[in-house]
């Protein structure tokens, strides 16, 4: 069954304004007393058991180890793959052409593909810079909520995945390492030089990785996933 395309232009566009933080914790061991610390404190045992089913997929995109990757994907997940879940595309028009690219039964070699193609749009991933649990809300999970909810925690996941065995949403910051001609491009919008806007430390590129986790045969896997560009309240 093919996804539904939530993500329409106007909505695609607001996603990458507001965006949607989740609770978690950063690519780097806290230290006692840091806001990372504390913020790992907050989550439930739940949460803390979730995002720790996660980070292994998590890790093997940011080492671009995508075998080991591929590994940890659900049938359901392999079953049916779209390279918008790779891309970001601007209009409704580019997404449903682009959907018609689905790969069913996914391979590996088929994932390292779509990977490549991700590279293209977001940049070589370098780290996780954080990650944490969107929602385990059965009713968002179920696409039953909002619009916008529903594009927050689930995007475009297939129809076709039972919404019985969905049990959150994780959500990553990945940084990414852009190609020259993208870093020349952003250098000359900011009007100045590619070496002065790699020595800006505000300047750290990266890409968002949405993963719904499920469960299957008794265990948490990647039951889909999505890259998406940064957004203001990343």
């Amino acid at each position: 069954m093919k996804p539904k395309l939530l993500l329409a232009p106007f909505l695609a566009a607001l996603l990458a304004l507001t965006g949607c933080g989740p609770r978690g914790s950063s690519g780097e061991k806290p230290q006692n007393g840091s806001a990372e610390a504390e913020e790992d404190e907050d989550l439930t045992p739940e949460e803390k058991a979730y995002l720790a089913a996660a980070r292994p997929f998590l890790d093997a995109i940011a080492r671009r180890d995508y075998a080991a990757a591929y590994a940890l994907l659900s049938t359901h997940a392999t079953a049916r793959m779209s390279p918008n879940q790779f891309t970001h595309v601007q209009d409704e028009a580019a997404m449903k052409r682009q959907e018609l690219e689905a790969i069913a039964n996914a391979k590996p070699a088929d994932f390292a593909k779509l990977m490549q193609r991700a590279e293209a749009d977001f940049g070589t991933p370098l780290s996780v810079e954080s990650a944490g649990v969107m929602t385990t809300d059965p009713a968002e999970l179920a696409g039953k909520a909002s619009a916008m909810e529903t594009a927050f925690s689930i995007g475009n996941m297939p129809d076709s995945i039972p919404t019985s065995i969905r049990k959150a949403s994780v959500r990553a910051q990945i940084l990414t390492k852009l190609p020259p001609a993208e870093l020349a491009k952003i250098a000359k919008d900011q009007g100045v030089t590619v070496e002065e806007l790699q020595k800006d430390e505000s300047f750290a590129p990266y890409c968002n990785l949405k993963v719904v986790l499920v469960e299957e045969a008794g265990a948490l896997r990647v039951g889909y996933f999505e890259f998406t560009p940064p957004s203001m309240w990343d």
